[in-house]
């Protein structure tokens, strides 16, 4: 029951999360979500959080989308660029073994997608294992991580009616073999560099200038515990949350951090939100709970400003090799689902 993660926060956690959600209406629409896994088939697990029960829901592609295999899933909403009410919004996915990346409208009236329509191809050239995705949502940049590359590409995310479009791809850090990435309301761009074991970020001000060089924040010279084998990264504009793929129980299955580590042990330091599980993968923010899944079959939730006494919710156990999810700033979590080839 999603409902047991609603839990009443501290009045400055509290103030936290109101402008966030503000900043979500307000903006120029895209709400990003990350997740990471390979499928093969496109269907849809609804998870209502508003007192109803989950449901399944077959998303028919094309012959050929059929096919792919879904690496990453976000929800994006768009709006056009004059006008008021409810923002367009989109259902994406990474397939690394067609290096592609795809898409589908979802519900004007907010409903979880149904199956009934074909998804569309986005980028159907350069990458070659695109795995991690996030949506700047206010600047409308794309953001691939693709490890294959040697390299965090992004590209100018543009609407056209019930289509999307892009630009042309643009390196945003260079020599790195980045698996999931994030940003926040700011700018900031936030991935993972597994087998170096670093969590690394590109600043806004970086982007601006063309500073390909990416900063290492958590792992390497600046070695924590807290990082093995990172997985799964999202963020908002406090703190980094990431999984771990080895240890977990041990270094924490899911770490927050500030965004800024401290110096000397000095400042705030990484902290456990969870030691569930050894090895996670997908990872998303859904207003002030944090939803991830586990190798196996289960996804779980937990709040946001949730410490090391707390315990995760399961939330399912009937997946079959979770990986990524996705939630799409209403009431539905989109779950991928590599054993049953399946978002």
């Amino acid at each position: 029951d999603l409902n047991q993660l609603r839990k009443p926060l501290a009045q400055a956690i509290l103030a936290q999360a109101i402008l966030a959600k503000s900043a979500v209406t307000i903006n120029t629409g895209i709400l990003p979500i990350t997740a990471t896994i390979p499928s093969v088939t496109e269907m849809v697990r609804g998870c209502r959080g508003s007192g109803s029960h989950g449901s399944s829901n077959m998303i028919q592609g094309s012959f050929g989308v059929r096919q792919l295999v879904a690496a990453v899933v976000f929800v994006a909403a768009v709006p056009c660029v004059a006008g008021f009410g409810e923002a367009q919004k989109y259902l994406i996915a990474s397939a690394p073994r067609n290096n592609m990346i795809v898409y589908l409208t979802l519900p004007p009236s907010g409903a979880p997608a149904k199956g009934e329509q074909a998804m569309r191809v986005l980028i159907a050239n350069d990458l070659k294992f695109p795995q991690g995705i996030a949506v700047d949502q206010y600047r409308r940049v794309l953001y691939v991580a693709d490890p294959t590359l040697g390299k965090l590409v992004g590209y100018d995310l543009t609407p056209d009616g019930e289509r999307l479009k892009v630009g042309g791809m643009r390196t945003i850090a260079d020599r790195v073999e980045a698996r999931s990435v994030a940003v926040d309301g700011l700018g900031n761009v936030f991935f993972t560099d597994e087998p170096r074991q670093l969590i690394m970020r590109v600043t806004a001000r970086m982007l601006r200038d063309g500073d390909t060089t990416a900063e290492v924040v958590y792992g390497g010279s600046n070695a924590t515990k807290e990082v093995s084998a990172p997985g799964g990264i999202a963020l908002d504009n406090y703190f980094v949350y990431w999984l771990n793929k080895h240890g977990g129980e041990r270094s924490g299955t899911l770490v927050r951090a500030s965004h800024k580590r401290g110096v000397n042990g000095t400042g705030p330091q990484p902290v456990k939100l969870a030691s569930n599980a050894p090895k996670c993968y997908g990872l998303c923010l859904s207003m002030g709970n944090l939803f991830y899944t586990d190798e196996t079959r289960n996804l779980y939730g937990i709040s946001r400003v949730s410490t090391a006494r707390h315990n995760p919710v399961t939330v399912s156990s009937a997946l079959a090799e979770p990986r990524g999810c996705a939630h799409d700033g209403d009431g539905t979590v989109y779950v991928a689902d590599k054993k049953h080839n399946a978002i």
